[in-house]
C-alpha cells in the first residue's frame, strides 16, 4: 500500500500516543512501588542475598501497561504495546542484514514473541541491545507483524522499548 502524507501522520500520531501511554504507565508503576531494601538485594546476578532468610523483592504494584507477550499472536496487524521478559537475545553479525533479535518468554526457537532491531539502528542504543535487554521485563510499541509464524515488532528507535524492571524473581 503506498504511503501517503496522511498515513504517515496518522501512524506518527498513533506512535506518539502509544509512547505517552507507556511512559504514563511507567511513572505510575514507579510511584506505587516501594524502594527495595539494600540488605535483601543480591550482590550480583545469581548471588545469594546477604541475609539467609531475606524475602524476594516485591511484585509490581500495577500490571504492565500493554499486552502480554504470550498473547501477541492474537494482535498481529495491530499497532500496540507488548510486554514481557526477554528470555534470549542474539546479534546475527554473520548474516548480511545483521539484525539483533530479542526473544520473549522462552529462548529461541520456543519464544512467543520477538523484537527485531535492524543493524542500522544498533548505534542509536546506549549499549548493545542484546546485553541491554536480556533478562529484563520490557514493553515494546510498534506494528505487530507475523514473521515465520511468530509475532514480531521491528524497532528502529530506542524510545519504542521501555525497561519495566530487571530480572524477575525466580518462581519456586
Amino acid at each position: 500500500m503506498p504511503r501517503t502524507r496522511l498515513n504517515v501522520m496518522l501512524f506518527t500520531s498513533a506512535t506518539i500516543v502509544s509512547l505517552a501511554m507507556i511512559l504514563q504507565g511507567c511513572k505510575k508503576a514507579e510511584e506505587q512501588q516501594p524502594a527495595p531494601k539494600a540488605e535483601t538485594m543480591p550482590t550480583e546476578r545469581g548471588a545469594a542475598p546477604s541475609q539467609p532468610n531475606a524475602s524476594p523483592p516485591p511484585a509490581p504494584a500495577a500490571p504492565l501497561p500493554g499486552i502480554a507477550s504470550a498473547d501477541a499472536q492474537q494482535h498481529i496487524g495491530e499497532t500496540n504495546t507488548i510486554c514481557g521478559v526477554v528470555a534470549s537475545t542474539r546479534y546475527l553479525e554473520s548474516t548480511s542484514s545483521k539484525p539483533t533479535l530479542l526473544n520473549f518468554d522462552r529462548p529461541f526457537p520456543n519464544h512467543t514473541f520477538s523484537v527485531m532491531i535492524p543493524n542500522g539502528s544498533r548505534d542509536k542504543f546506549k549499549e548493545p541491545p542484546e546485553t541491554m535487554f536480556k533478562g529484563k521485563i520490557v514493553c515494546v510499541t510498534g506494528a505487530i507483524i507475523d514473521y515465520r509464524g511468530k509475532p514480531e515488532i521491528v524497532v528502529d528507535d530506542p524510545a519504542k522499548i521501555v525497561i519495566q524492571e530487571s530480572t524477575p524473581a525466580p518462581t519456586p
